[in-house]
């Protein structure tokens, strides 16, 4: 499961449904940024950047119930925490990017469901 709409809701509160498809463009527009920047740093081995990105999705992933982001960024802010080396799981953030990808059509298609009056 990539969204628990559960929590996707619970992140809600109050705000109700309506406000939705707007926080869904935020958080798309944010995850492209994100995408880039960890393509951009990883082709860079810039670790630092690397870092800062990941542990950001943990929150990003825990807010929006994004659960498979919120695994690997948790995974992979502990090994950079560890000062593991980069080049041991390049491809365990590639994974991640990929996830961060398929996560935004299910994203999208939240967004879609709820601007046709669709339940959640």
């Amino acid at each position: 499961m990539l969204i628990d709409r559960k929590e996707l809701m619970f992140f809600l509160g109050d705000l109700g449904a309506e406000v939705l498809p707007s926080l869904i463009d935020v958080y798309l527009s944010d995850s492209e940024n994100t995408i880039q920047k960890i393509t951009d740093a990883a082709a860079a081995g810039d670790y630092v950047t690397l870092a800062r990105e990941v542990h950001t999705l943990k929150g990003v992933g825990s807010t929006y119930g994004a659960t498979r982001i919120k695994e690997l960024a948790f995974a992979l802010d502990k090994k950079f925490k560890n000062g593991d080396d980069l080049s041991g799981f390049i491809d365990e953030i590639m994974q991640l990017v990929e996830v961060i990808k398929a996560t935004n059509v299910e994203m999208k298609q939240i967004q879609a469901d709820v601007l046709a009056g669709n339940p959640i």
